[in-house]
């Protein structure tokens, strides 16, 4: 829209700039600026209407700039809650700063808790820059909304979200998704998964100290090498004597 006003602007400067030389083209003496001015007065509404069209540029273009920078700030903004969440989801100190919900027992129930709202945050942003249509916020919704977690979640949370909406589209944004929970709340919800088992592996017997061989064993594996070296030096001594005549 502001470049379209833009250009009617300039181009009907241009169509009033160069109109004393269209005047002169028409006829054939020199110009006669006297003549020019009194005819130049004619162009008193043009010059008001345009001064209109540069007043109606001028405010389109601060509305524009406005919106983009208050959709900047909205972006920075919940691009820190996102990180602050992340931190929360990944500590369990830091999920309990966020009040007693995040520090009770059941930690798989907390991040899924966030989870979801990181989603739904997600959605929010696509929804507000145009990127995500009716029909398929509709359509996501409606899977989300269904599960144990996502349903959990808006049941908690959908009168501080209504409530707390800042614009007519963000309103438009949480009151689809309420549609979507009263269509999907007649259903009776899916139990919550089972947490994972952890397999736990058998204990190791508790270890013990190796003494010293028992005195009985090397008694008798010192009486055993004593035989031995005897039977081998007999065996010897019986081969080096001179062997008996016939």
């Amino acid at each position: 829209m502001i470049v379209s006003v833009s250009l009617v602007i300039l181009a009907s400067g241009t169509l009033v700039a160069f109109s004393p030389l269209a005047l002169e083209l028409w006829q054939d003496r020199p110009v006669d600026w006297t003549r020019l001015s009194e005819v130049g007065q004619t162009y008193g509404a043009a010059s008001a209407l345009l001064a209109v069209f540069a007043l109606v540029g001028i405010a389109v273009s601060l509305v524009l700039q406005a919106r983009e920078a208050k959709g900047a700030r909205e972006q920075t903004l919940r691009s820190l809650h996102g990180d602050l969440m992340k931190m929360a989801m990944e500590d369990p100190l830091y999920r309990a700063c966020w009040g007693e919900f995040f520090s009770s027992d059941d930690p798989d129930a907390q991040r899924a808790h966030m989870y979801v709202n990181q989603i739904i945050n997600n959605w929010l942003t696509m929804w507000e820059l145009r990127g995500i249509t009716e029909a398929h916020l509709r359509s996501v919704a409606s899977i989300v909304l269904a599960g144990p977690y996502g349903r959990k979640y808006w049941d908690e949370v959908r009168r501080l979200r209504m409530k707390s909406a800042s614009g007519r589209r963000e309103r438009r944004f949480y009151k689809i998704l309420d549609e979507e929970y009263e269509r999907i709340r007649k259903i009776p919800p899916r139990p919550l998964p089972p947490a994972p088992a952890t397999r736990e592996r058998p204990a190791a017997p508790p270890y013990r100290p190796r003494g010293p061989p028992p005195v009985g064993a090397g008694m008798l594996a010192a009486f055993a090498a004593a035989l031995a070296f005897l039977a081998y030096r007999r065996a010897r001594r019986q081969e080096g004597r001179p062997g008996r005549g016939r």
